[in-house]
């Protein structure tokens, strides 16, 4: 079925023989719309995609590209209904829902986001994209357990990303459990010490060490049982209560003792997504 054309066209020239055409005329269409595309002629790309599924060429395919076309035009109404109609085209192919949750991200809408996830995973639960988006979703939508649950599936599933380790940091930190977020922040930056979130993991790491130090020293004070463990082996008494710190933050308490710990810094950076 021909796809209404939205973007305007100064040509109206046939750009494929209209009607029946010889064999091989939706490829020549196929490839006009290609061209056509690249030299930002949107209407006249689209009036060729809907010639080359007249004269044979794979609905779905044509139609994604349309919706391409619309996304790109940032015409995000249609371009969510023509995702639609290749949807129901062909429920069980891919593309037309990976099309869909890039779109939702463009757009920042995380119901459809969520929807588009969802969709996929169930045709392919290792999809490693949405995964990753259907946890974005969830916190964007104020479910951090269920954002935590998928996290949890994700780095099972892909656990040499240092990204999903980042991500996952993060969350933790979010959730007040310090000693897991550190643990994350800290394979993040051994997976990639060069990588793109490599900086602000470290710098995560120096905020929790700040905070997880202050707050063994007031337990300590207030606890005499943890505070001689504390003196009998550190890391074993620190880990036992929840905490986790660096080579360095480790070494800042033994070199502290029970001398007085620096202040408490200013609050954990806001969390992050992407």
């Amino acid at each position: 079925m021909p796809i209404q054309n939205a973007v305007s066209s100064s040509d109206s020239a046939p750009l494929c023989p209209p009607g029946r055409t010889p064999r091989g005329a939706w490829q020549r269409c196929l490839r006009r719309a290609e061209a056509l595309i690249e030299e930002q002629e949107y209407g006249k790309a689209i009036a060729s995609l809907n010639r080359a599924m007249a004269a044979g060429a794979d609905d779905y395919d044509c139609t994604l590209r349309i919706a391409g076309i619309y996304r790109e035009t940032q015409q995000w109404a249609r371009a969510f209904a023509t995702v639609d109609q290749a949807i129901h085209l062909d429920p069980a192919r891919l593309p037309a829902y990976e099309l869909w949750m890039e779109i939702a991200i463009e757009v920042g809408d995380p119901e459809r986001a969520l929807a588009a996830s969802q969709a996929i995973l169930k045709i392919a639960p290792r999809h490693i994209p949405a995964h990753d988006t259907l946890s974005s979703a969830y916190i964007q939508l104020g479910d951090v357990d269920a954002a935590m649950r998928v996290l949890n599936r994700l780095v099972r599933l892909d656990p040499r990303n240092a990204a999903h380790r980042f991500k996952k940091g993060l969350l933790c930190q979010h959730k007040g459990q310090v000693g897991l977020a550190a643990a994350e922040f800290m394979q993040a930056v051994r997976l990639d010490p060069d990588g793109p979130d490599s900086e602000a993991a470290q710098e995560a790491l120096d905020t929790l060490d700040a905070y997880q130090l202050s707050q063994i020293f007031i337990l300590a004070l207030d606890d005499t049982i943890f505070r001689a463990k504390l003196a009998r082996n550190a890391v074993k008494a620190i880990n036992e209560r929840g905490f986790l710190l660096t080579d360095l933050g480790n070494l800042i308490l033994a070199e502290f003792g029970d001398q007085t710990l620096p202040e408490l810094p200013p609050p954990c950076r806001p969390i992050r997504y992407n």
